[in-house]
């Protein structure tokens, strides 16, 4: 296994997940005790914040589930703050990383569900109203696989986390999340900005042909819209041929508008 250095110390505050039968895709709150390194297996030693009678555990950093192929890291830091948008909006200054849930919940949405002061991992697959719905634990050897109803108060949205990247919202099977990851509202503000400029850009760069509004209606509001777009993919297009000169120095040529001669040629 690749040597990687992972951003944990003793006496550090963690979510540990758990490939134990009957707790098979579950995060546990811990604090981490003691890390040690045995003949090269990465172990810790953590007591439960939530179960303060259980005795402290110790158990393997990367671990890999009975049935499984691939080993995962098994511990992570603390999950951040989630609002759902509406709370977000009047949240005051710039604030630490956090989770914004989009609008509400919705079948297929990837959570977490607290249960027994545990969080479970697993699917929206039905909605019960506007309080509860029917999740879906994680499908065995990673989770328990089974059903169960539960509040929507206690879901928030399901997360990966690896020393690379960091926090990650995971798609949905059709490409979907149920959230994003904020870091600031500034930087919030300017991802924004620059979705809906790729957005913009993507649909005057599309490679489907240039469909005309005129092609479906022979209206006179048809061929003024036309007339519109076709203005906004010229000036996009001088932008793009605009040369990358430095500040001052004047460029070699210049974009011009193509007027046939009077001889035709």
């Amino acid at each position: 296994m690749t040597q990687i250095n992972l951003p944990f110390q003793v006496g550090q505050i963690v979510e540990v997940k758990s490939f134990i039968k009957g707790y098979r895709g579950a995060w546990f709150r811990c604090k981490i005790m003691d890390m040690t390194n045995d003949n090269g297996e990465l172990r810790y030693k953590f007591k439960y914040l939530d179960f303060p009678d259980e005795p402290l555990d110790n158990a393997l950093v990367f671990e890999t589930p009975k049935g499984g192929t691939e080993s995962q890291l098994m511990l992570r830091p603390t999950y951040p703050p989630h609002y759902h948008e509406s709370e977000y909006v009047n949240l005051e200054g710039d604030v630490e990383p956090l989770v914004v849930v989009h609008d509400s919940w919705k079948v297929g949405d990837l959570v977490d569900w607290l249960k027994d002061e545990i969080y479970w991992s697993g699917e929206i697959v039905a909605m019960k109203g506007r309080r509860s719905c029917q999740i879906e634990l994680l499908p065995k050897p990673e989770g328990e696989g089974k059903v169960y109803q539960g509040l929507c108060k206690n879901l928030r949205p399901r997360l990966d986390w690896s020393v690379e990247d960091g926090w990650k919202v995971p798609c949905t099977v059709d490409g979907q999340k149920c959230a994003k990851i904020v870091t600031s509202k500034n930087e919030d503000e300017c991802e924004t900005a620059k979705e809906q400029t790729k957005k913009a850009t993507k649909q005057v760069e599309g490679n489907e042909g240039l469909r005309l509004n005129i092609m479906e209606s022979e209206s006179i509001e048809a061929a003024v819209m036309d007339i519109e777009e076709l203005i906004v993919r010229l000036d996009w297009l001088k932008e793009k041929l605009k040369p990358d000169v430095g500040e001052g120095a004047k460029p070699y040529w210049k974009y011009e508008d193509y007027r046939p001669s009077s001889s035709g040629r």
